[in-house]
C-alpha cells in the first residue's frame, strides 16, 4: 500500500552550519588580535619598557665612542730596527720621526695601547685627526694609500721602499 510507493518528502530548507569552520575562524581572529595589538594591562601597571641604568650607560659610552674617535700614527723615537709585519720582513730600519703604524681608535692613546707597549717598541703615539669613527677611518685610508709617496719613504733606495708602514700588515 502506501509503503510501496515513494513519497515526496518535505525539502530541507536549512543549510547545516559548519561549526568547526566557525570555531577555526574565531580562533584565528583572536590570535591576530593577541599578536597585533598591545597587551592590555588589567592591573593598572602599564609600564613602558626601558633600559637598565647599566645598559643605558653602556649605550651612551658606545655612542660617544662612535662620535669621538681619532686617527693616529705611531712614530719611531730613535733610529733603529723596528718590528715589521710585511710578509717578506721581520724587522725594518727606521729613522727617528718616521711612521711605524697608522691606526684609528675611539678609546684614546692609553685605551688603545699600554704605555709598556709604546716603550718596548720605542714609538710615540701622535694624534693626527679627530672626528667621528667614519671620518677617522677615511683619514687612515688616505694616509695608508699615500704612504708610498711620503718623503721619508721616497728617500730610501727603491728596493727598500715600503708599500705601507712597517707595522701595518695589510691594506683593508
Amino acid at each position: 500500500m502506501g509503503a510501496d510507493r515513494p513519497q515526496a518528502g518535505k525539502p530541507d530548507t536549512q543549510i547545516p552550519t559548519p561549526i568547526p569552520l566557525l570555531l577555526i575562524a574565531a580562533a584565528v581572529l583572536l590570535s591576530a588580535i593577541a599578536l597585533f595589538f598591545p597587551k592590555m594591562d588589567f592591573n593598572g601597571e602599564d609600564k613602558v619598557p626601558e633600559l637598565s641604568p647599566q645598559d643605558e650607560a653602556k649605550l651612551q659610552k658606545r655612542l660617544k665612542e662612535i662620535d669621538e674617535a681619532e686617527q693616529y700614527a705611531l712614530i719611531a723615537n730613535d733610529d733603529g730596527w723596528y718590528s715589521c709585519l710585511h710578509s717578506s720582513r721581520t724587522t725594518y730600519y727606521l729613522l727617528a720621526g718616521e711612521v711605524w703604524k697608522y691606526g684609528v681608535t675611539s678609546k684614546g692613546e692609553f685605551g688603545r695601547y699600554a704605555g709598556k707597549f709604546l716603550r718596548n717598541n720605542k714609538v710615540s703615539y701622535v694624534t693626527e685627526f679627530r672626528g667621528n669613527i667614519a671620518e677617522c677611518l677615511k683619514m687612515e685610508q688616505i694616509k695608508l694609500f699615500n704612504y708610498p709617496f711620503l718623503p721619508e719613504n721616497l728617500a730610501r733606495p727603491p728596493e727598500e721602499r715600503l708599500p705601507r708602514p712597517p707595522f701595518n700588515p695589510i691594506m683593508r
